[in-house]
């Protein structure tokens, strides 16, 4: 221990000698300058810190020599530097779309939906509901307008019935009557604005619409047999206008006949049923003729039957020549069918006409006879007469 006081001391001495050898007297007593000041009071701060450190502290503590005392370990955890933030985008505010003036939202067919069967020739009313989709009230100068298809008789225009505000709905109607062909029909609508500008639905100014079916009629559609007691019969000869005749009159009627007759015999040498038997003014060119109720043709609808003559007495031919026409009259034109010529042959002529182009028309046929010269034997007969489909 006192070989260390004794170091302490060595090095205390040896720190302070350029101390002191400074201070040595040099031919009087100079003043000291500021750095001699300064190494002095270092000097003196080191002794006194060296002092202290050899004098022994007031508790001894005894250590085992030889044993060094393991240092705590420390983990040091790898820091990963964080990744540079994205940048983030700036979001512009989308522009608002202007909503046009005028725009149709369709809500609902209110009746008559898409594919509804309706009777040919039925009258009825169609009903959509409507929303304004538009920023324009719809007033009473707005109209319902028909702009393609099939018209079923719809108005070119109809007025709104009242206004209607942006986002409001309202109910519009259109009286309507249905075809009389059978088929698939569709009429196309829109509004026109005060303006005169027509709109639809949507962006894509599309139409909203009626759409039906009429059903097709099959079978037997008319029979000139059962409906000949409707028809307005009528005689003459020539070019006369002739003079009304009574249905199921007497057989030989000057003036004509015209009736149903059932099992005689026809030149065919068959025995009939029901047939219409018309004979002819008893007059050279004489003629009888009926003129039908009114009956509506179809696509398709075919005009059929036989044409022929009664056998006379003894089951043999008579000199009957005649004229047989079908004619239909609408309105007050009266327009030709077909029209044959015959004699007793003992065959029949057949009738099939297509009725195809009078569809949709509602016509009233005539049925004609007309005497070619002499009315000798011209018991003419129209056997199963009748239009069917």
């Amino acid at each position: 221990m006192g070989s260390t006081r004794n170091r302490l001391a060595l090095i205390a001495f040896l720190l302070l000698l350029p101390a002191l050898a400074c201070n040595m007297p040099r031919g009087g007593t100079p003043t000291p300058s500021d750095a001699d000041v300064l190494r002095t009071q270092a000097a003196e701060t080191v002794a006194a810190q060296l002092t202290q450190v050899a004098q022994p502290p007031a508790t001894s503590i005894g250590l085992t020599p030889g044993v060094q005392t393991p240092l705590p370990t420390i983990s040091v955890p790898t820091l990963t530097p964080p990744l540079p933030a994205s940048p983030t985008a700036t979001r512009v505010p989308a522009t608002p779309t202007a909503v046009p003036c005028d725009r149709i939202k369709f809500v609902k067919d209110v009746n008559y939906p898409d594919n509804t069967e309706v009777a040919a020739g039925t009258s009825f009313v169609k009903t959509w509901r409507l929303q304004n989709d538009g920023s324009c009230t719809w007033t009473t100068g707005y109209a319902l307008v028909f702009t393609g298809g099939d018209a079923m008789g719809a108005p070119s225009a109809a007025p709104l019935p009242g206004n209607v505000g942006p986002g409001q709905t309202i109910d519009l109607s259109v009286s309507l009557t249905a075809p009389t062909d059978g088929g698939t029909y569709r009429g196309e609508f829109k509004l026109r604005n005060a303006s005169n500008v027509v709109f639809g639905l949507g962006d894509g100014n599309r139409p909203f619409w009626v759409q039906i079916k009429v059903p097709v009629a099959t079978g037997l559609l008319f029979d000139f047999l059962g409906s000949a007691s409707e028809a307005e019969w009528s005689s003459g000869f020539g070019a006369g206008a002739g003079s009304p005749l009574a249905f199921d009159g007497a057989a030989d009627d000057p003036n004509g006949s015209a009736g149903i007759v059932d099992g005689v015999k026809m030149e065919t040498g068959a025995t009939s049923g029901k047939i219409l038997l018309n004979f002819p003014k008893h007059e050279t060119d004489g003629w009888v003729k009926g003129i039908y109720p009114a009956f509506t043709v179809q696509n398709g609808d075919r005009l059929k039957g036989k044409l022929g003559f009664l056998m006379n007495p003894g089951d043999v031919c008579g000199l009957g020549n005649v004229t047989f026409q079908i004619q239909y009259k609408e309105g007050d034109t009266v327009k030709s069918i077909s029209e044959w010529s015959k004699t007793c042959t003992g065959r029949f002529t057949d009738v099939d006409i297509d009725l195809s182009g009078l569809k949709g028309k509602s016509i009233r046929f005539i049925l004609t006879v007309k005497s070619n010269g002499p009315f000798t034997d011209d018991w003419a007969i129209w056997n199963s007469l009748r239009v069917v489909h």
